[in-house]
């Protein structure tokens, strides 16, 4: 687990503007991909936990609504 988080951490860094020169032409573009796809987790991740959140609103309302007509 530790050797696959120090590869990870390896890589995300490697595709780094600072390492522009430096990478081998073969492993520019996925480098440069993995970076921008973990950076777009910052921007992606709150909306993403609000939909869930708002998911799960409807779900207990649901679970209320039906819970409420059963009653009656």
């Amino acid at each position: 687990m530790g050797r696959i988080l120090a590869l990870a951490i390896a890589a995300y860094l490697y595709g780094g503007p600072s390492f522009e020169g430096r990478r081998p032409a073969a492993l520019d573009i996925p480098l440069r991909e993995f970076k921008r796809h973990v950076d777009a987790i910052e921007t992606d991740g709150p909306r993403m936990l609000a939909a869930i959140d708002r998911l799960r609103g409807q779900y207990d309302l649901d679970k209320v609504l039906r819970a409420m007509n059963r009653s009656f």
